[in-house]
């Protein structure tokens, strides 16, 4: 085994790649990176079982081969190497990576032992456009659960209906949906995909992105021409999202979503210390935002909004508010509110075909 390449031709992959390293695992090879070099060029993986990652690095082969090394010290390497040619070879059971003067060897794993990220692609179902995957996704991924507790809630649905597909994310106490009209993606009814998984392929460098999926292996594949990441299929039962959905609210405010943002800010200081609990008054073209701390002291700020409808009064978890508000570029939002106690729909200027729903916080007077 032996070859050569540009640090910058593979420094671009390393934080995809240390993703899906484990942390802890019981299995050491999988604490390590695949380096494979063939006539096709040079590849690295990685893999924690649920996430593999496969990324082909510009380079020239004069010698093929494959070994595993430990992986986050082979990371920490490349990244502490001058900006400049390096070159690497396997001398005997160590891979020896050189760059101008310095040689360090790493202990490898036989490649044997390294599992394979995929058996088969299965069928090619969709073609995304460049920049495709980013604008379907942007306003949802915040929306999965970050844990695996309930599996479902940690992926994005992917419902197929005969005008376009829904995609959804939630987590119990927030949903996301956004109905891209007119595409045909699954010939099935719903599948749920990993939204982590979705997180790294919005990252992916520009041009095509292939989307396979094999159900009997349980995997779905997206592919760039440098890039190939696999995943699981999220076996579970997502909520009826249709039911947690408003039709409408009794009071619609439109408001500036930058303003909001930063008087949601102020109120935080406050709202840390209880439960990060925030109350807002809609009340005659002005949303008063409040929010206590025993040991802090209290915040109330006063936003101008356009008001349809009567008074009204919600409280949320201001942290699911600012999310939704990071997520937005447009200039005005607007909320739909009916009580205190039933969920608030937002929507978003210019994006008709995205919505978002919070649930409210119970509080006592």
């Amino acid at each position: 085994m032996k070859a050569e390449f540009l640090i910058e031709n593979l420094e671009k992959y390393l934080p995809l790649l240390s993703k899906s390293l484990p942390i802890h695992s019981q299995i050491p090879v999988l604490s390590n990176l695949l380096i494979e070099t063939t006539k096709d060029g040079i590849f690295v993986y990685s893999t924690n079982l649920e996430i593999g990652i496969r990324v082909k690095v510009a380079g020239k082969v004069e010698e093929e081969g494959a070994v595993t090394v430990p992986g986050k010290q082979f990371i920490e390497a490349i990244s502490s190497f001058p900006k400049d040619k390096v070159k690497i070879s396997l001398k005997g059971e160590n891979l020896s990576v050189s760059c101008r003067d310095d040689e360090i060897t790493f202990r490898t794993i036989a490649k044997d032992e390294f599992p394979s990220i995929y058996e088969d692609k299965g069928e090619k179902i969709y073609e995304f456009g460049e920049g495709e995957v980013e604008q379907m996704f942007s306003g949802l991924l915040f929306s999965a659960a970050q844990d695996d507790y309930r599996p479902e809630l940690s992926g994005v649905l992917f419902s197929q209906k005969e005008e376009g597909i829904d995609l959804v994310t939630t987590d119990g106490f927030r949903l996301s949906m956004k109905t891209i009209r007119n595409k045909k993606v699954l010939q099935e009814e719903s599948v749920i995909l990993p939204a982590r998984l979705l997180s790294e392929v919005s990252a992916f460098h520009s041009g095509s992105i292939f989307m396979y999926m094999h159900k009997k292996a349980n995997q779905v594949i997206f592919e760039s021409e440098d890039i190939t990441l696999v995943g699981r299929l999220i076996i579970g039962q997502f909520p009826n999202y249709a039911k947690v959905i408003p039709k409408g609210g009794k009071t619609t405010i439109t408001v500036d979503s930058q303003e909001l943002a930063q008087k949601l800010k102020v109120v935080s200081i406050f709202a840390r210390d209880s439960a990060n609990i925030v109350r807002l008054q809609i009340d005659d073209g002005k949303i008063k935002m409040l929010s206590k701390s025993a040991s802090v002291g209290e915040g109330d700020v006063i936003v101008q909004v356009e008001q349809e409808g009567p008074n009204n009064e919600i409280a949320f978890n201001i942290k699911f508010v600012q999310d939704f508000l990071k997520s937005v570029t447009a200039k005005n939002i607007s909320m739909q509110v009916s009580s205190s106690v039933e969920p608030a729909l937002f929507k978003v200027e210019g994006m008709g075909d995205y919505i978002h729903v919070i649930m409210p916080v119970r509080i006592q007077d």
